[in-house]
């Protein structure tokens, strides 16, 4: 799926690859009540990932399962009903494949740098992306220290530091 839009100099732009599941909620959580995906996010985790984005001041591409058979106007409605206030820039393709031959297929096709990304996820497999990944526990979800860590990986990119 092609973003509505092309981003504006691109190689500039900072992405947070954003998974949901683990990341936004944790094993266990249970909505009080069924409003469909906004359920599923839980306010402190939505709250934690907004202050991260505001600092970063990056825009965010979908690689979670959310993202199938979905619009992308409906997955930004779900997450601004969810507390989640953030630029979605669009979702990976879905190959059928590692998640992160997804993330770098949507990498050249937008021709966004390595440097310029972090991946937000409660997976394990990142390949060659591993040094860009920030992986959550799915008991936890965005804690203190995952934040801190995606904030660093941003903040290495400028000071010249990996």
């Amino acid at each position: 799926m092609r973003l509505e839009r092309q981003l504006p100099g691109s190689r500039g732009v900072r992405v947070l690859f954003l998974d949901i599941d683990g990341v936004l909620n944790r094993v266990g959580f249970h909505a009080s009540e069924s409003l469909g995906l906004r359920s599923w996010i839980e306010p402190e985790l939505a709250r934690r990932l907004c202050e991260v984005l505001q600092t970063i001041e990056a825009g965010v591409v979908l690689i979670s399962a959310w993202r199938r058979d979905r619009e992308l106007e409906h997955l930004r409605e779900e997450l601004a009903a969810g507390g989640v206030e953030c630029s979605l820039l669009g979702v990976t393709p879905v190959l059928g494949t590692e998640r992160w031959r997804e993330i770098e297929a949507w990498m050249r096709e937008h021709d966004v740098d390595l440097q310029s990304v972090v991946i937000l996820d409660d997976g394990y497999d990142m390949g060659p992306l591993e040094n860009r990944f920030v992986r959550t526990s799915p008991l936890n979800g965005l804690d203190e220290d995952a934040a801190r860590r995606v904030l660093r990986l941003f903040d290495a990119k400028h000071d010249g530091a990996q």
